[in-house]
C-alpha cells in the first residue's frame, strides 16, 4: 500500500532555527538509506524549505515499518500519513 507522508515541525522544534535538533544524532540525513534499513520502499521525497515541510511517497504493507521509518522525528514533527493509490496505473 502507498502512503503520502507530510512532516511539519512545530515552531518550537523547527530544525532550521534550533541548532540542537540540526546537530542531533536522531535526525535522519539519508532518507533512502533509512527506508532501506526499515524495509520501506521510498518512491519520492521532497522538501519545501520556506514552508518547513517535508513530503514523502512510500510503499509498505506493514504499518510498523512506516512507524519505524519516521520514529526518530516523532516529538518534534507533526506527521500526516494518508493512504493513496497511483493514478498513473489503471486499476
Amino acid at each position: 500500500m502507498r502512503f503520502h507522508v507530510t512532516l511539519t515541525p512545530t515552531p518550537e522544534s523547527c530544525p532550521g532555527s534550533h541548532t540542537a535538533i540540526i546537530d542531533s544524532d536522531a535526525r535522519i540525513r539519508d532518507w533512502p538509506a533509512r527506508a532501506k534499513e526499515v524495509g520501506v520502499e521510498l518512491i519520492a521525497a521532497a522538501i519545501c524549505a520556506p514552508a518547513h515541510t517535508s513530503f514523502f511517497l512510500v510503499e509498505t504493507d506493514d504499518m510498523s515499518k512506516l512507524h519505524e521509518m519516521f520514529r526518530p522525528h516523532m516529538g518534534f514533527n507533526n506527521a500526516d500519513i494518508t493512504p493513496v493509490r497511483d493514478l498513473m496505473v489503471p486499476e
